[in-house]
C-alpha cells in the first residue's frame, strides 16, 4: 500500500468514526499508586507548567518535571536523546516524518493496541488520530489541532480599504493595497525556513488542488511538475512585490507577531493562538484582530496544519510509562478538555471541546474544523527530514533569486530519486 492510499485509508476510517455521533466518554485509566517522577520535554510556546499544577493537586503523588524548548531547540534535544540513549519520559512532538524517526526506532511506545481500551477513538476528534498516526499506528496521544490561519489586524486593513481575502486573487489584491499605503502585507520569521514553507505549501495547494498537492507531498508525482514550478514562481513574486518584511530570512519565527502587534503589518500566516498569547494577557479588545481560511480557491477546504501530541518512551520502566500515560490523557479528559485547552491553546483535540467565547479566533477555527475544513500536513512533516532539508535549500535560494523555480523543482526532486534508491 503506498504512502497516500495508507493516508486515505486512515482519513476514511477517521471520516466513518466522525459519522458516529458519540457523547465523550472518560477516559479509562486507573491512576498510578506509589509515588513516580515523570520527565516530560515541551514547547516553551506552550504553558505545560498550568497544566503540571491542577494535575499535582489532584494526583500528588505523581510528579511531572519539565524542561521547556524552542521549537527548534526541540528538534535538536529529541535528535540528541535518541543519540545518546537519553530520551525523556514523556515528550512532544508534532506528527509526520518528525516523529516517525522515534517511532520506528522502538524509542516512543505505540499505543495502537490501546486505543479502544483508553477510548481515544471516542473522545478524540478524527483529524488528531489520522495526523498523529504513523504506518496506520499511533503512537501519542494528541491534544491539539493546529491550523495555518490569515490571522490579520483590523485597523490595518480598514486603513487601506481592503475587506478580509476570500479568494486568491483578493488576498493579492489586498496585498497590492496595503503596500500602497506603505504598509507590510505580511510578517514573517524566514530564520530557519519552516514558516517561509507554509507559503510555499499555501501555493502548492492552490496550483495543485487537494487530490495532486496530497501526491506531491507523497512522492508519488514529480515535483518537476507545473504546479510546484507555480508555487516557487509565486513565491519568488511577493517577495519581488514586497508582500513580506524586508530581510525575513533572517528573522526569528520567535518575533514573527511583533510587527502586527505594532501596528506595522497587516497579516501573519500563524497559528490562532493570538487571543490567548496576547489578547487575554494584555487585555486587548478581540475585535482588534480577525482571521480567515487560507483562500486556496478549491471546493474542498484545506488549510496546513498539524497536531501536537505527546509520547512516552518505550525504553521507561514500566510504572513510569504507566505515570506519563496518566499524564497524556489527562491532558484529553473530556470533563478537563475546555480547561486545559484555555491554558495551552486551541482547537482541542477533543470531541466538542469548544472555546469559550472571550478566544475568538481560536472558537472561529473549532467550529470551522469541526466543520468542513481539514488539514493536510506541512512539507516539513509530510516529507522525509533529509527532503525536507532540500527543500528549505531550494525555497530559500528562490527567495533569495540564486535559483529558478524550475531549478528549485528539479533539486527537490533529485534528492526525492537520491531518498528512493537509498530506501530500495
Amino acid at each position: 500500500m503506498s504512502k497516500l492510499s495508507r493516508r486515505r485509508t486512515l482519513l476514511g476510517l477517521a471520516g466513518a468514526a466522525s459519522a458516529a455521533r458519540l457523547a465523550a466518554p472518560a477516559i479509562a485509566q486507573t491512576a498510578p499508586a506509589g509515588r513516580v517522577q515523570v520527565e516530560l520535554f515541551g514547547l516553551a510556546t506552550t504553558n505545560w507548567d498550568g497544566v503540571i499544577e491542577h494535575f499535582h493537586r489532584d494526583h500528588p503523588n505523581i510528579t511531572v518535571k519539565s524542561t521547556r524548548f524552542g521549537t527548534d531547540e526541540m528538534k535538536q534535544a529529541l535528535r540528541v536523546g535518541a543519540s545518546s540513549g537519553q530520551m525523556p519520559n514523556l515528550w512532544f512532538n508534532w506528527g509526520g516524518s518528525l516523529a516517525s524517526p522515534y517511532n520506528r526506532a522502538g524509542l516512543s511506545l505505540d499505543l495502537t493496541d490501546r486505543v479502544k481500551e483508553l477510548k481515544l477513538d471516542q473522545t478524540l476528534v478524527p483529524t488528531a488520530i489520522t495526523l498523529a498516526s504513523d504506518g496506520g499506528r499511533l503512537y501519542g496521544v494528541p491534544n491539539r489541532v493546529v491550523p495555518m490561519s490569515i490571522v490579520f489586524r483590523n485597523e490595518m486593513l480598514e486603513r487601506a480599504a481592503v475587506e478580509p481575502p476570500r479568494t486568491f486573487a483578493e488576498l493579492e489584491s489586498a496585498c497590492e493595497k496595503l503596500r500602497a499605503k506603505n504598509i507590510i502585507p505580511f510578517s514573517l520569521g524566514g530564520k530557519y525556513s519552516w514558516m517561509t514553507m507554509r507559503f510555499t505549501d499555501f501555493f502548492m495547494e492552490h496550483f495543485a488542488g487537494p487530490d495532486e498537492h496530497d501526491r506531491i507531498l507523497a512522492m508519488e508525482s514529480s515535483w518537476e511538475s507545473e504546479p510546484v514550478v507555480k508555487a516557487f514562481t509565486k513565491l519568488r513574486e511577493w517577495v519581488t512585490k514586497n508582500y513580506f518584511n524586508p530581510g525575513f530570512l533572517n528573522v526569528d519565527p520567535a518575533t514573527n507577531m511583533t510587527l502586527l502587534y505594532q501596528g506595522r503589518a497587516a497579516m501573519v500566516f500563524e497559528v490562532p493562538n493570538v487571543d490567548l498569547t496576547r489578547l487575554k494577557r494584555e487585555n486587548i479588545d478581540a475585535k482588534t484582530y480577525g482571521t480567515v481560511i487560507a483562500p486556496s480557491d478549491h471546493p474542498r477546504k484545506r488549510v496546513s496544519g498539524f497536531q501536537h501530541q505527546l509520547q512516552i518512551s518505550a525504553r521507561a520502566p514500566a510504572e513510569v510509562q504507566n505515570a506519563a500515560l496518566f499524564f497524556a490523557t489527562y491532558v484529553v479528559r473530556p470533563d478537563l478538555a475546555v480547561r486545559h485547552m484555555a491554558i495551552i491553546g486551541a482547537p482541542s483535540a477533543v470531541r466538542g471541546a469548544m472555546p469559550a467565547e472571550e478566544f475568538p479566533l481560536q472558537r472561529q477555527w473549532a467550529t470551522w474544523l469541526q466543520g468542513d475544513v481539514s488539514l493536510y500536513l506541512p512539507g516539513d512533516q509530510a516529507l522525509p527530514q533529509e527532503v525536507v532539508a532540500a527543500y528549505f535549500e531550494a525555497q530559500d535560494m528562490v527567495v533569495l533569486g540564486t535559483l529558478k523555480p524550475q531549478e528549485a523543482a528539479a533539486q527537490v526532486q533529485k534528492a526525492i530519486t537520491a531518498y528512493k534508491s537509498r530506501r530500495n
